[in-house]
């Protein structure tokens, strides 16, 4: 009950103070005189479990940490409509990743370091302290260190624009990998918009060609599945679109 409380509360203050202008959820957590960390995991909770109640959320992220109030939530709603609007939704959504896919194909190098250096930030890298240390072709080598760690571990980043629907192999790997010694970093990243092959990424782990598990630095992957996905959250690249669906208000009707 306490916790149902709690989420109430939080819908409320959105409701009350975020209706236009997104929040931070440190911001919404003062107000509410609550940890962050639960303030987070609460609208995490909610996220999930409008999921599965195929309901809309009573929030909207509209940028890592920002959350605005979702007005499609209030009132008696026609679940058909939801589905059906939900459902035309998740097509435009669709239609738009594969028009990302080849907007981001057709950047030359320049504009393809641009957008990495956007991705690490969105993956908590320390990007004012990127160092560019290489270039080769249609490759940008940089180090730089994550937030999370203070900065501890050094990260060597191969950001590799790819033609659509590249393959990348796991000889890119074993190159990101022989790398590190001379950079001086402990683990690498791949980001590019190609496609890994499941043997690179196998080898990004450290498997063996006998699929024997070796202890090896390791490789994290950003190909261009997961680097949509990273814009896409974000809101990078994209443009949010309001849809207004009006639907019967029965509780009128019944007290005229």
């Amino acid at each position: 009950m306490e916790a149902r409380e709690q989420r109430r509360t939080l819908k409320q203050w959105l409701a009350e103070n975020a209706r236009v202008k997104p929040v931070h959820y440190k911001d919404i957590a003062g107000a509410l005189r609550r940890d962050p960390a639960s303030v987070s995991a609460s609208l995490s909770i909610e996220g999930k479990q409008a999921q599965i109640d195929k309901r809309p959320a009573y929030f909207l992220r509209v940028a890592p940490g920002l959350y605005r109030y979702n007005d499609i939530c209030e009132g008696a709603v026609d679940e058909d409509l939801i589905a059906e609007v939900r459902d035309r939704a998740e097509d435009f959504n669709a239609a738009t990743r594969r028009d990302m896919r080849e907007a981001i194909a057709a950047l030359d190098v320049k504009a393809f370091e641009n957008l990495a250096k956007i991705a690490l930030i969105n993956i908590r890298a320390r990007v004012e302290e990127l160092e560019i240390v290489g270039r080769d072709g249609n490759t940008v080598m940089m180090k730089i260190s994550w937030r999370d760690d203070g900065g501890r571990s050094p990260v060597l980043v191969y950001a590799i624009k790819c033609e659509l629907d590249e393959e990348i192999e796991p000889s890119t790997i074993l190159q990101i990998r022989g790398a590190l010694p001379i950079y001086e970093a402990n683990q690498g990243v791949l980001i590019t918009n190609g496609r890994v092959s499941e043997e690179a990424r196998k080898a990004a782990l450290g498997y063996s060609n006998h699929d024997k598990k070796v202890s090896v630095y390791p490789i994290h992957l950003m190909d261009i599945d997961i680097l949509l996905n990273v814009l896409l959250e974000s809101r990078t690249g994209v443009r949010t679109k309001r849809v207004e669906v009006l639907v019967l208000d029965t509780d009128f009707f019944e007290n005229l």
